[in-house]
Protein backbone atom coordinates (compact mmCIF):
# COMPACT_ATOMS: atom_id res chain seq x y z
CA UNK A 1 0.00 0.00 0.00
CA UNK A 2 1.24 3.64 -0.54
CA UNK A 3 1.76 5.75 1.70
CA UNK A 4 3.38 8.70 2.68
CA UNK A 5 6.42 7.66 3.85
CA UNK A 6 6.76 5.37 0.88
CA UNK A 7 6.14 8.90 -1.04
CA UNK A 8 9.30 10.96 1.05
CA UNK A 9 11.94 7.75 0.60
CA UNK A 10 10.88 7.68 -2.86
CA UNK A 11 11.35 11.26 -3.13
CA UNK A 12 14.57 10.86 -1.49
CA UNK A 13 15.62 8.30 -3.82
CA UNK A 14 14.93 10.51 -6.35
CA UNK A 15 17.10 13.06 -5.11
CA UNK A 16 20.24 10.69 -4.94
CA UNK A 17 19.45 9.97 -8.58
CA UNK A 18 19.92 13.35 -9.81
CA UNK A 19 22.95 14.04 -7.49
CA UNK A 20 24.26 11.14 -9.50
CA UNK A 21 22.74 12.67 -12.88
CA UNK A 22 24.34 15.94 -11.91
CA UNK A 23 27.53 14.80 -11.01
CA UNK A 24 27.94 12.86 -14.58
CA UNK A 25 26.41 15.48 -15.92
CA UNK A 26 29.48 18.08 -15.01
CA UNK A 27 32.02 15.48 -16.90
CA UNK A 28 30.14 14.52 -20.03
CA UNK A 29 28.37 17.83 -20.25
CA UNK A 30 31.25 19.41 -22.29
CA UNK A 31 30.76 16.40 -25.10
CA UNK A 32 27.15 15.80 -25.18
CA UNK A 33 27.27 19.77 -26.25
CA UNK A 34 29.79 19.43 -28.72
CA UNK A 35 28.41 16.21 -29.99
CA UNK A 36 25.17 17.97 -30.12
CA UNK A 37 26.23 20.69 -32.08
CA UNK A 38 27.97 18.91 -34.45
CA UNK A 39 26.11 15.98 -35.27
CA UNK A 40 22.35 17.44 -34.83
CA UNK A 41 23.18 21.22 -36.22
CA UNK A 42 25.80 20.54 -38.61
CA UNK A 43 28.42 22.66 -36.56
CA UNK A 44 32.26 22.59 -37.24
CA UNK A 45 33.87 20.92 -34.66
CA UNK A 46 36.60 23.08 -34.08
CA UNK A 47 34.62 26.29 -35.37
CA UNK A 48 34.60 30.02 -33.85
CA UNK A 49 31.06 29.09 -33.42
CA UNK A 50 31.64 25.60 -31.32
CA UNK A 51 34.54 27.34 -29.12
CA UNK A 52 31.25 30.35 -28.30
CA UNK A 53 29.23 27.71 -27.03
CA UNK A 54 31.48 25.56 -25.11
CA UNK A 55 32.63 28.80 -23.22
CA UNK A 56 29.08 29.66 -23.00
CA UNK A 57 27.99 25.99 -21.69
CA UNK A 58 30.69 26.17 -19.11
CA UNK A 59 30.04 29.82 -18.21
CA UNK A 60 26.54 28.97 -17.39
CA UNK A 61 26.59 25.29 -16.80
CA UNK A 62 29.52 25.26 -14.20
CA UNK A 63 28.08 28.06 -11.46
CA UNK A 64 24.64 26.83 -11.87
CA UNK A 65 25.72 22.98 -11.21
CA UNK A 66 26.71 24.43 -7.49
CA UNK A 67 23.36 25.65 -6.99
CA UNK A 68 21.96 22.33 -8.03
CA UNK A 69 24.08 20.54 -5.27
CA UNK A 70 22.73 23.32 -2.95
CA UNK A 71 19.64 22.80 -3.98
CA UNK A 72 19.15 18.65 -4.00
CA UNK A 73 21.63 19.47 -0.31
CA UNK A 74 18.42 21.44 0.95
CA UNK A 75 16.02 19.24 -0.66
CA UNK A 76 17.52 16.04 1.05
CA UNK A 77 17.53 18.07 4.31
CA UNK A 78 14.32 18.68 4.17
CA UNK A 79 12.85 15.59 3.10
CA UNK A 80 14.82 13.76 5.91
CA UNK A 81 13.02 16.08 8.28
CA UNK A 82 9.84 15.18 7.06
CA UNK A 83 10.73 11.40 7.04
CA UNK A 84 11.61 11.96 10.66
CA UNK A 85 7.83 14.13 11.67
CA UNK A 86 9.88 17.13 11.14
CA UNK A 87 7.65 19.12 9.75
CA UNK A 88 6.55 23.00 11.15
CA UNK A 89 10.25 23.84 12.06
CA UNK A 90 12.43 26.79 11.46
CA UNK A 91 14.90 24.98 9.69
CA UNK A 92 12.72 23.58 7.07
CA UNK A 93 11.99 27.28 6.44
CA UNK A 94 15.64 27.97 5.90
CA UNK A 95 15.93 25.07 3.61
CA UNK A 96 13.33 26.16 1.42
CA UNK A 97 14.57 30.10 1.22
CA UNK A 98 17.76 28.79 0.62
CA UNK A 99 16.14 26.79 -2.45
CA UNK A 100 14.46 29.50 -3.83
CA UNK A 101 17.51 32.08 -3.68
CA UNK A 102 19.25 28.74 -5.36
CA UNK A 103 16.42 29.22 -8.34
CA UNK A 104 16.93 32.94 -8.20
CA UNK A 105 20.35 32.49 -8.86
CA UNK A 106 19.96 30.26 -11.61
CA UNK A 107 17.68 32.35 -12.98
CA UNK A 108 20.11 35.28 -13.17
CA UNK A 109 23.21 33.06 -14.49
CA UNK A 110 21.27 32.00 -17.30
CA UNK A 111 19.45 35.26 -18.09
CA UNK A 112 22.85 36.47 -18.76
CA UNK A 113 23.49 33.61 -20.51
CA UNK A 114 20.73 33.72 -22.91
CA UNK A 115 21.53 37.76 -24.22
CA UNK A 116 23.77 34.51 -26.35
CA UNK A 117 21.60 31.52 -26.70
CA UNK A 118 18.10 32.47 -26.80
CA UNK A 119 16.59 28.83 -25.15
CA UNK A 120 18.69 29.59 -22.19
CA UNK A 121 15.72 32.67 -21.39
CA UNK A 122 13.08 29.88 -21.11
CA UNK A 123 15.37 28.10 -18.25
CA UNK A 124 15.74 31.81 -16.62
CA UNK A 125 12.11 31.88 -16.79
CA UNK A 126 11.31 28.94 -15.63
CA UNK A 127 13.78 29.04 -12.49
CA UNK A 128 12.65 32.72 -11.50
CA UNK A 129 8.72 30.96 -11.84
CA UNK A 130 9.93 27.90 -9.33
CA UNK A 131 12.06 30.52 -6.82
CA UNK A 132 8.42 32.37 -6.73
CA UNK A 133 6.45 29.80 -6.05
CA UNK A 134 9.10 28.22 -3.68
CA UNK A 135 8.80 31.59 -1.87
CA UNK A 136 5.38 31.54 -1.65
CA UNK A 137 5.70 27.97 0.03
CA UNK A 138 8.10 29.62 2.38
CA UNK A 139 5.87 32.24 3.41
CA UNK A 140 2.84 29.78 4.34
CA UNK A 141 5.46 27.41 5.65
CA UNK A 142 7.00 30.13 8.37
CA UNK A 143 3.24 31.29 9.33
CA UNK A 144 2.70 27.93 9.99
CA UNK A 145 6.18 27.37 12.39
CA UNK A 146 5.15 30.56 14.20
CA UNK A 147 1.37 29.15 14.64
CA UNK A 148 3.13 25.77 15.69
CA UNK A 149 5.39 27.63 18.37
CA UNK A 150 2.44 29.80 19.66
CA UNK A 151 -0.13 26.65 20.42
CA UNK A 152 2.40 25.19 22.18
CA UNK A 153 3.23 28.45 24.44
CA UNK A 154 -0.81 27.71 24.67
CA UNK A 155 -2.02 26.10 28.08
Amino acid sequence: MWNRKRSVTLSIVVCFVFVGILTAALFIGPWFVKTWFTVYRGWAENGEAMRNMSTLFASCFYPCSVFAYITLYSLLKLLFNIKKDEIFIDSNVKYLRRISWCCFAVSFITLVGGVFYIPFLFVAVAAAFVGLMLRIVKNVMQNAVEINVENELTI
